[in-house]
């Protein structure tokens, strides 16, 4: 592996495992804000309308969490492809490895968007709609909201399912077409 080769790879590797614990820190710490947001609501403004406002917090951080995801997957299927499929035992294997293992073992480590986490808080979020007692108008439409985050939980769920053999395949048709690995056969 040329000098080029190995610090891309090390660097995209370090980048994976910064995503992946800033993902985590993000997920408790957006968590933690709305809690706090919604008791604050529920203390101070008892209407059933600022239910919005901790359920805002709860998106943003649902997705900051969502996107350091993705990123770190499309990057473990570039290093995939571009470095771990040559067939060289030498080879790094890590990304190929865990690919195998991940759908073999569900739920072994909790979901990796904190899915079951999110559609708790959605659920508490509805407290502070509830408990002021709204009228039916407002009750209606305060669920909209509710419910629609609750439907981009799962619509983003199936997306990320299906993101890693989406985009295995894009980077080995990008391979293919270039027929080079980044850093052979040119100066970086």
């Amino acid at each position: 592996m040329t000098t080029f080769r190995a610090a891309e790879y090390a660097s995209l590797r370090a980048a994976i495992a910064a995503r992946g614990q800033l993902r985590a820190g993000l997920a408790v710490a957006g968590v933690a804000a709305w809690a706090l947001l919604l008791i604050l609501v529920m203390a101070w403004l008892p209407y059933p309308a600022a239910a919005v406002v901790p359920l805002v917090v709860l998106l943003a951080a649902f997705e900051a969490v969502r996107s350091l995801h993705m990123g770190a997957e499309r990057l473990g299927r570039y290093l995939q492809v571009f470095y771990e499929e040559a067939g060289d035992e030498a080879r790094p294997a890590w990304e190929r490895t865990a690919m195998t293992l991940g759908p073999a073992v569900p739920g072994a480590a909790g979901h990796p968007l904190f899915l079951p986490v999110f559609f708790g808080a959605v659920g508490l979020n509805l407290l502070a709609v509830l408990l002021p007692e709204p009228v039916g108008v407002e009750l209606v439409a305060l669920a909209i909201p509710h419910v629609s985050f609750a439907g981009w939980l799962v619509w983003t769920d199936r997306a990320m399912r299906r993101q890693r053999g989406e985009d295995l395949a894009r980077f080995r048709a990008i391979k293919k077409a270039g027929g080079e690995a980044p850093g052979e056969g040119r100066n970086p």
